[in-house]
């Protein structure tokens, strides 16, 4: 085979990539700014705690200094069922009622791999319990949770799981198609008012299993990460996400076009630092590789570009020890004036 075919072979293939990137572009890249955007937070007052902070302070101040007006909340099977059969909703409902005092609208996030580290949140009691009764627990759980808040006036919508393909990060079992229908069928049946969210990752996902699930899907967005070394590139260190606001455009308008979802939302969107240790291990220097206040401002920024309408950031715990034990206001700022703007 000679040199000039080869060469001819692969001008040919790269064009071929160019025409359909292009057309894609064409076909569902084309957008702007979305004319309304609602902006939301994450909250987990186990992480706030870890970071030294009061849970319940940071999370009114969350509410009444910087207004957020949309939250996802997180009802962890360790926390609402620390011993088999016995519930906790303490934590969980002052969070829920002190939302709906201020019209605060509700994403309750469900199941057993759900929000930060180590993604599945099992109880140390059905720790060792199989894969098949390990499904049973949390099928026998999800009612408990369902019919306590599917009342709730500022509930929007229950997320089932969280990232269930995301399967090579946290300490969870792979993927299981038929025990996510399983939950969603249960969860719907218990509660046809409110739709249910599935996630999955922004960046190293096509969303092509997720879409065929969920009426609502909502994504994550991040910017700069620390890799261990474990992926693609056999390195450590901070890297940079390639991916242009297109990236993430066209593939909402893709599935949306197609009919297979009603909306694709940010639930995750970056708004504190990654680091190769845990965030109160490193110095500020350290954290602000992967996250400052100019990063902030760029992903806000590059959020909007994107056309999405939702966002729900990821880190507002961060801010406020930033602010209360690093000295740094910068972030809790940021965040007033986003919320202020967008009134």
């Amino acid at each position: 085979m000679s040199r000039s075919f080869l060469l001819q072979t692969l001008i040919g293939f790269l064009v071929a990539i160019l025409v359909v990137v292009g057309l894609a572009y064409l076909l569902f890249g084309r957008g702007g700014e979305a004319k309304k955007i609602r902006w939301g937070v994450e909250f987990d007052p186990y992480y706030a705690q870890y970071l030294g902070l009061d849970w319940k302070k940071t999370y009114l101040s969350l509410l009444d200094e910087v207004g957020v007006d949309h939250l996802r909340l997180v009802a962890f099977w360790d926390a609402v069922e620390p011993e088999d059969d016995q519930f906790d909703f303490t934590r969980l409902d002052f969070q829920v009622q002190e939302a709906e005092k201020r019209g605060v609208k509700l994403i309750i996030a469900i199941g057993r791999r759900l929000p930060r580290w180590p993604e599945c949140h099992v109880p140390s009691w059905a720790k060792e319990f199989s894969e098949e009764k390990q499904q049973e627990e949390v099928l026998e759980l999800l009612p408990q949770i369902v019919n306590r808040y599917k009342n709730s006036p500022t509930l929007e919508f229950w997320q089932v799981e969280n990232e269930p393909y995301v399967w090579f990060f946290g300490e969870c079992p792979g993927p299981d198609e038929q025990f996510i229908r399983k939950e969603m069928e249960l969860v719907s049946t218990l509660d046809p008012a409110h739709p249910i969210l599935l996630t999955e990752s922004g960046e190293l996902s096509t969303w092509f299993k997720i879409s065929r699930l969920a009426d609502y899907v909502g994504t994550s967005m991040y910017e700069v990460i620390y890799d261990d070394g474990t992926s693609f590139i056999p390195i450590p260190g901070y890297r940079r996400y390639p991916f242009p606001q297109e990236y993430y455009r066209i593939k909402a308008n893709f599935y949306k076009r197609l009919g297979w979802v009603k909306e694709i939302f940010v639930s995750e969107l970056q708004a504190e630092p990654w680091g190769p240790k845990p965030l109160p291990q490193m110095t500020l220097e350290e954290q602000y590789h992967s996250f400052n206040p100019e990063l902030f401002r760029h992903n806000l920024k590059f959020a909007r570009s994107t056309g999405f309408s939702r966002f729900y950031l990821w880190g507002a715990e961060w801010w406020f020890y930033a602010r209360e034990k690093l000295g740094v206001p910068d972030f809790v700022e940021e965040a007033k004036a986003l919320w202020k703007s967008a009134q």
